[in-house]
């Protein structure tokens, strides 16, 4: 028997290399694919994500859209009492004499004597016209001097019912664009208030008309007087008065550390006068466009008052202003977490729940959703997409959700059914939270920061609810909710004005 110990040669020992690392390499894969599936088996896919990184070149909010002009009420009242007294004053409470006796200009022959009481003035307006009112009552005698004869009289002057004369004066208190009143103060009527004997006094056998005497008597003292009631109301300067008041609107109003409220007044509009007891009250309403601005407090600026205009309707429209809610993404995470955290996805046997989740801003407008699984697979996850406000059921929700480039391709290798398209959708779908309260709460502060005192007795007035949403951005700092709120606002003016007549300027 002989042993061939001839050396192996290298074509042998290359094949036989080969067959063994095909075989380790077997080994190999039967090692990974049974663990693979045991790993499955026991739902132990673990999921690290990278998270998105935030850009850098933050997003901007988009530019204010422009909505309609708000209404600011503001009544400018005053006192008429000085009318009042400058006209009680033309007509004294008792004027005339019985015993002084007037020679009549018509018959030298004729005198009359006539005492007269009257009520205090009434005021009463009718759109533009104020009117002044009194009733006159008085007694009356008439003498006649006969070429022959002893002079004779009569008239009434007894202890019954005085005859009467009732007194009406108006005044035109029509504003003009140049915020001035021009009036025309006038004699309405002076007459008996009723055709029976009562109110007539004649000395009919001395043909003398007394009653036509005090009248003639009563119009030459209102005609030397009224004058000068026109002058104590043309001296009013309204103008002046409103012109504070309208750039009390310049003012900013702080809402937060680096948010001012800014008014930005515009047109005047007037809506006519109404009376009540002595004090007059002028409708006018301002325009404004009331403005949210972020940063340092706005200048203070003056403009001047714009020419009165009439308004085509009563003063009391409503008032619009943006308001700007603030939501950090710690918020914004705990709504999402009553939304999303418990939530689980099965199929094919595996089930997926959601343990956690947290957001923060990309930067670019687009909002990150962190989610961590748990059960079937374990770790976390990340979805972007731009945030959005659903004006049907008053939430935020993120209708372009989708898990990023890098989670995706992860799950490719683990669970890809959880990136199909029906997942998907219910991720954007629970992936939503209202916007109510988080509105509500900025609305009452905004609200809170405009009534205020602006100036010792005027004071800025507001309510508002809750309009529509006008954009939802994503920025790198929080998130940013923009709605209109609509109300009505008002200027309370608890301030006299400066009394007519204590002008310096003479009538």
């Amino acid at each position: 028997m002989s042993v061939n110990n001839a050396p192996e040669d290298a074509t042998a020992r290359d094949a036989r290399f080969v067959r063994v690392r095909t075989l380790v390499g077997a080994l190999a894969v039967l090692i990974v694919v049974v663990g693979v599936y045991l790993s499955r088996s026991r739902g132990e896919l673990s999921l690290t994500a990278t998270a998105p990184a935030i850009v850098k070149s933050s997003a901007a909010m988009p530019k204010m859209p422009e909505l309609l002009p708000s209404v600011v009420d503001a009544p400018i009242s005053y006192d008429l009492e000085p009318i009042r007294a400058a006209i009680e004053e033309a007509v004294p409470i008792k004027f005339g004499d019985i015993n002084q006796r007037i020679r009549s200009t018509s018959n030298r022959r004729q005198e009359f004597a006539f005492a007269a009481t009257r009520t205090p003035f009434k005021l009463a307006l009718n759109g533009d016209e104020l009117t002044l009112s009194t009733m006159v009552e008085y007694q009356g005698r008439g003498w006649y001097d006969p070429a022959l004869g002893p002079t004779i009289s009569g008239g009434c002057d007894d202890d019954g019912p005085k005859p009467r004369v009732a007194i009406s004066v108006t005044s035109d208190l029509k504003l003009t664009s140049a915020w001035r009143f021009t009036p025309r103060t006038r004699i309405k009527s002076v007459k008996p208030p009723t055709d029976l004997t009562r109110d007539q006094c004649r000395v009919t056998f001395l043909s003398i008309d007394v009653t036509s005497k005090v009248i003639d008597a009563i119009e030459d003292q209102l005609r030397a007087k009224l004058p000068r009631v026109d002058a104590q109301i043309a001296r009013f300067d309204l103008r002046k008065n409103v012109e504070n008041w309208y750039n009390l609107l310049n003012r900013s109003v702080r809402v937060s550390d680096s948010m001012w409220m800014v008014f930005n007044p515009g047109i005047v509009r007037y809506g006519g006068l109404r009376l009540t007891d002595s004090t007059l009250e002028a409708d006018i309403r301002l325009y404004a466009q009331p403005v949210l601005i972020s940063g340092p407090k706005p200048r203070d600026r003056f403009s001047p008052l714009p020419p009165l205009q009439r308004a085509q309707k009563s003063v009391g429209d409503s008032a619009r202003v943006m308001i700007e809610a603030s939501i950090g993404y710690d918020v914004a995470s705990e709504l999402l977490k009553k939304q999303l955290v418990g939530r689980t996805f099965t199929k094919l046997g595996r089930k997926v729940k959601i343990a956690y989740v947290r957001c923060y801003g990309l930067g670019d407008g687009r909002l990150v959703v962190g989610v961590q699984f748990s059960g079937s697979l374990s770790g976390e996850g990340y979805l972007v997409g731009t945030p959005k406000f659903d004006p049907a059921s008053n939430m935020l929700y993120v209708p372009d959700l989708n898990f990023d480039v890098a989670t995706s391709d992860l799950l490719v290798q683990s669970v890809a059914w959880l990136k199909k398209a029906d997942v998907i959708d219910q991720l954007r779908e629970i992936a939503r939270f209202p916007l109510e309260d988080v509105l509500g709460d900025t609305r009452n502060k905004v609200e809170e920061k405009i009534n205020r005192e602006l100036t010792r007795g005027v004071r800025l007035t507001a309510k508002f609810q809750t309009g529509r949403v006008i954009d939802v951005v994503a920025l790198e700092r929080a998130l940013v909710v923009r709605a209109e709120a609509v109300g009505t606002l008002g200027l309370e003016l608890d301030r006299e004005l400066p009394s007519l007549n204590n002008s310096k300027k003479k009538p």
